[in-house]
């Protein structure tokens, strides 16, 4: 695999980007080749709303980026899945999509079910947009949250359950509360004054995404563990890859629910370094822990422009080896 330069890559975004929004935001595609099932990728639709929940800190903008440099693995292993807001960019035969989030993972499991998933989409269209609703789903999330920690098992049931709970729990409350400390906590969120989205609509579109959604995961299997117990599973063979994208440590990266220390995150920068043939990515803000951990001696650093929680314009790298 050979990664391209940064200039590539910005082009390659607007172009995608351009693809995207030119049409009928119901039916946005991107021009690509048939994979290995026979899949026509070129008249594969990606989903109108760009992730799965609305994950605290995720990289919604810069998903026709990290394809581009994962072009070319056929298996790709994502230790940190959170939104998933990459994945239908990522065109590897196989896509490995792991999370310490039960909840989240539990989600993108019965939305890719050809079964699960269409019922899902019926029971999410009852749904209203009032406080009921959502603390309803907060406790029951919590509930699962619970069972699934000393439970080996849930039925077919109660994984329905928790998947409709996940998606209401995440998509009424206030954007961005998905996969923090609080989420189960969050407020609805009401709009008071014309100006801005609108909650309902956002609710309602990310509910028809479901089906899109179900063709960007089939080709997914889904992981639990600890991040690094999931790297130790990886091969380190051509056309392999990770995509990584760590909780940063500090500041606003410590209200992740599974958030990671300093001492973690140099573990991870050390980890990373055994690949020698599987292509590796890293997402990150530049910044001077980064500098540290990362050098260019060992990696090329791709400067992109990306958004932070308050939606203030940030300085994002993508770092790659191999």
């Amino acid at each position: 695999m050979h990664h391209r330069p940064p200039f590539q890559i910005v082009d390659a975004m607007k172009q995608q980007e351009r693809q995207l929004f030119d049409r009928n935001p119901n039916q946005r595609q991107v021009s690509l080749l048939k994979d290995d099932f026979g899949i026509d990728l070129a008249k594969e639709r990606l989903p109108a709303i760009g992730a799965i929940a609305p994950w605290f800190g995720s990289a919604r903008l810069l998903g026709p980026a990290i394809g581009q440099l994962l072009e070319g693995a056929n298996w790709v292993g994502v230790p940190f899945a959170g939104s998933m807001s990459e994945l239908p960019y990522i065109r590897a035969r196989t896509i490995v999509v792991n999370d310490l989030h039960k909840g989240v993972i539990t989600l993108a499991r019965v939305v890719s079910d050809e079964t699960l998933g269409p019922k899902l989409y019926r029971r999410l269209r009852r749904h209203a947009l009032h406080p009921d609703d959502l603390a309803e789903s907060q406790t029951i999330c919590r509930m699962m949250e619970e069972r699934a920690g000393c439970c080996d098992t849930l039925d077919e049931e109660m994984i329905l359950q928790w998947a409709e709970a996940m998606f209401v729990a995440s998509w009424l409350a206030r954007s961005g509360s998905a996969g923090t400390k609080s989420e189960f906590d969050a407020k609805l969120s009401l709009r008071w004054a014309a100006g801005g989205g609108d909650s309902a609509v956002r609710f309602q579109n990310a509910i028809r995404s479901i089906n899109a959604w179900r063709r960007s995961l089939r080709r997914a299997t889904f992981s639990s563990i600890d991040a690094f117990a999931f790297l130790e599973k990886c091969k380190d063979l051509p056309q392999h890859a990770i995509y990584c994208d760590q909780p940063f440590p500090g500041g606003p990266g410590d209200k992740y629910k599974y958030h990671f220390t300093l001492q973690q995150t140099k573990r991870l920068s050390v980890e990373l370094l055994r690949f020698r043939q599987a292509r590796v990515v890293s997402r990150f803000y530049d910044h001077p822990i980064v500098r540290d951990l990362y050098p260019e001696s060992e990696w090329t650093w791709h400067h992109l422009s990306g958004r932070k929680q308050t939606n203030e314009a940030a300085l994002e790298v993508l770092l790659v080896r191999n």
